[in-house]
């Protein structure tokens, strides 16, 4: 029809290949073929350490929390039974001064340093609330902010991970993620924790076995950060003794 464009069927085109490609191709493939074999048979046989994997207690590998917390709010186990505590403190007047010999609360140990009175961190109107400076008073699920009140760099370790424990994984985002906090592995009356015993490290083949030198070494030849690691402590042994010469006007007469 008048007007109407027609599509034509566009004819194949064909590109020559270039000039000795098969030549390349077969040296390539040849090149492949000898550092496959270089792998398999050019480095050496590694005698590889069998270590005995370390036994570790169930109980070590626990991931509750060393102590369970107050929680809002607060409930103590008086004579068996569950008490709050403004149950009993609004019936008298707490003493301005804490008694030498307590009539209640005797499973207390305090042993918190310089800390030594109660209302240092208990609210003096409402024992179901914790106090900051300023008379702030805070629940207990913020034991974190009051305990930054005195320990302002452990505090900052803690918010960034490495001070305390988080548990179901490493994402702040995933629904298990929670950072244990202060008083869940602390006792705030006498907040020191005794040594625990680590648990055993990692044991990789790459990183090989502390006493065993010959598997180290072969490790280091093959381990490409081990490499890089060796050069780099050459070069600053290098400059130190540079600098040490250079520091030591003998020397560098000796030198001369």
């Amino acid at each position: 029809m008048d007007g109407m464009m027609t599509s034509e069927p566009i004819p194949h085109r064909t590109f020559p290949s270039p000039a000795g490609s098969g030549v390349v191709e077969i040296v390539i493939a040849v090149c492949l073929l000898i550092l496959a074999g270089w792998f398999v048979w050019g480095r050496g046989a590694v005698t590889l350490p069998r270590v005995e994997p370390a036994a570790v207690s169930l109980a070590d590998l626990d991931t509750r929390p060393l102590r369970i917390i107050q929680t809002d709010e607060p409930v103590v186990t008086i004579a068996g039974f569950e008490r709050r505590c403004m149950e009993c403190h609004r019936l008298f007047e707490s003493p301005k001064k804490p008694p030498q010999r307590l009539t209640q609360h005797q499973d207390i140990l305090l042993d918190h340093g310089l800390n030594d009175r109660c209302f240092n961190c208990h609210d003096r109107e409402n024992r179901d609330m914790l106090t900051l400076r300023g008379e702030e008073a805070v629940p207990y699920s913020e034991v974190a902010r009051l305990c930054s009140m005195c320990h302002g760099p452990t505090y900052r370790d803690w918010e960034r991970g490495m001070h305390g424990r988080t548990s179901g994984g490493w994402d702040p985002g995933g629904a298990a993620y929670r950072r244990l906090r202060c008083s869940e592995c602390h006792d705030p009356h006498a907040p020191a924790v005794h040594g625990m015993k680590p648990l055993p490290g990692p044991n990789t083949l790459r990183m090989g076995h502390p006493v065993d030198r010959e598997h180290i070494a072969a490790a280091e030849q093959i381990d490409p950060l081990r490499k890089w690691q060796h050069v780099l402590e050459e070069r600053r042994a290098d400059d130190e003794d540079h600098g040490s010469r250079s520091d030591d006007p003998g020397a560098a007469e000796q030198g001369e």
